[in-house]
């Protein structure tokens, strides 16, 4: 698994959800997509699917990582974080319900951060799901 190399946001940040089983991926693998999806204009963050906690706590601790390095994704206010949940008990329907109506970043991250991003791994059934939800959202605005 790897962040799409030609992948450009129409805003200049963005906000992600991914859904996929995890179980099998590597925290090397899992570390490196948050890393590329950080440097890309990632603001916020959900996972879904199993062993999307995992997925989720290797997401959350790569801002953290590189606070202490580099301090490429520190936002413009004090408080700025990047914010990621998992939805590891819900329904995928339910967790894009929350990360359509939900998920919000936090204020110096929130300018410009009009885009939401979905993205699934190796499960064509979820992606109709995901763009169906999309579409269906995008027609009642």
């Amino acid at each position: 698994m790897a962040w799409p190399e030609d992948f450009r946001a129409p805003s200049k940040r963005f906000r992600l959800f991914v859904a996929a089983d995890a179980a099998l991926l590597k925290i090397e693998e899992i570390s490196d997509f948050a890393h590329d999806a950080l440097k890309s204009g990632m603001v916020y963050f959900c996972a879904w699917g199993a062993d999307c906690e995992r997925f989720h706590d290797i997401v959350d601790e790569t801002p953290a990582e590189d606070s202490l390095r580099e301090g490429r994704f520190v936002g413009i206010q004090p408080n700025d974080i990047v914010m990621t949940t998992w939805h590891a008990d819900e329904a995928l329907e339910d967790a894009l319900d929350f990360f359509i109506d939900l998920a919000h970043p936090t204020e110096g991250f929130a300018g410009g951060s009009e885009s939401w991003v979905a993205l699934v791994i190796n499960n064509p059934e979820w992606a109709d799901l995901i763009r169906r939800k999309f579409a269906s959202r995008a027609k009642s605005l």
